[in-house]
């Protein structure tokens, strides 16, 4: 939503955010005296490069899709993530699994159906809808490096190495695409500055901090508000229709990921309390 409301091309977007947040990123490191290796670059450099990739992709598809039509595309990862861990991990596919991902799986393409337009032609529509797959896939890709890496490399000097790394990765991009990078005026500077801090860093920060220390399963379940969090946001501030029965697609899909985190968390004996604790 704060993304957005700058009305600026993702890919700039994507560059201003990213820079923003590995300035802030280099103020905390330098006071906290926490500098990263040449080993931290090593380890996390493949997660930077998704990161960046994963919110380039993303407000690239907002530019011709709502923000709640990208919320609940992206709201797949568990379900994305279940095949890999799977085949790499050898986790058992149970039935409970494979119900929750079918229903969320058919309760997306409801939510893509019935969406209200957003303004743009059809073509531009599924291209976005094209790049919110795109940013689905970099975000589970991302979740499934970070989670090694996380093992190694402290929170701070992981977010400076994934803030920097996914900076230098969108910078390639813009320079490759001749993009105009002075696209954001007056309060947009406000917008994406607080992009950069509030979800950026304080939102990404607190899942990286997460990730060794409690069950993915648990943490889906949480992540799983943003999009109806988001969507409610978009409704009020910048008037991005939600049908009834999108609204209902976007619940079910919820839902289904709820129940699914649930389960996996109970198999794995983690309780929700142990996280907080």
């Amino acid at each position: 939503m704060l993304g957005k409301s700058t009305h600026a091309s993702g890919a700039v977007l994507s560059f201003w955010r990213l820079w923003i947040a590995s300035l802030v990123m280099l103020v905390i490191v330098a006071v906290t005296k926490r500098w990263p290796s040449v080993h931290d670059f090593k380890r996390a450099a493949v997660a930077g490069v998704l990161f960046g990739l994963n919110i380039c992709a993303f407000f690239i598809a907002i530019e011709t899709v709502t923000i709640a039509t990208a919320l609940i595309i992206a709201a797949l990862a568990p379900v994305v993530a279940l095949p890999v861990s799977v085949m790499l991990f050898g986790e058992r596919l149970t039935f409970i699994k494979t119900f929750c991902a079918a229903g969320s799986v058919i309760g997306v393409v409801i939510a893509v159906l019935v969406a209200p337009s957003s303004g743009s032609d059809a073509h531009n529509t599924k291209v976005g809808y094209l790049w919110a797959v795109a940013a689905l896939v970099f975000w589970v890709a991302y979740l499934l490096v970070s989670k090694g890496v996380r093992a190694k490399v402290e929170t701070v000097r992981f977010m400076f190495v994934v803030s920097f790394i996914g900076a230098v990765t969108i910078s390639v991009l813009v320079i490759i695409g001749s993009k105009h990078l002075g696209e954001i005026h007056g309060a947009g500077w406000a917008w994406v500055t607080m992009l950069a801090i509030g979800p950026g860093i304080a939102g990404h920060g607190l899942v990286a901090w997460a990730q060794p220390r409690v069950d993915a399963s648990v943490t889906t379940v949480l992540i799983q508000l943003e999009p109806v969090g988001a969507s409610i946001a978009a409704w009020i501030v910048l008037s991005e229709r939600v049908s009834f029965a999108q609204a209902l697609a976007m619940a079910g899909v919820i839902a289904a990921l709820c129940v699914l985190a649930y389960s996996e968390s109970r198999e794995g004996g983690v309780e929700i309390i142990d996280a907080v604790s």
